[in-house]
């Protein structure tokens, strides 16, 4: 898999959970990736639009 981090910032370590997945064939995507410097971001899926957001806690939630 191909780290689109910039050079001058440190890569992201992963998790044992995250070298589980892709020993497994999963795609294992950074949410510092996905969301860069947002809190939330929208996802297509099958035509109908959701919203991925992390709450004040740190968690995701995930809302149709």
């Amino acid at each position: 898999m191909i780290n689109p981090t910039p050079h001058n910032e440190p890569a992201p370590q992963k998790t044992g959970a995250a070298y589980d997945a892709e020993a497994q064939g999963e795609a294992v995507y950074s949410s510092r990736d996905l969301f860069r410097d947002k809190t939330e971001i929208r996802i297509e899926h099958q035509g109908e639009l959701y919203r991925l957001r992390i709450t004040r806690s740190g968690g995701l939630l995930l809302n149709k």
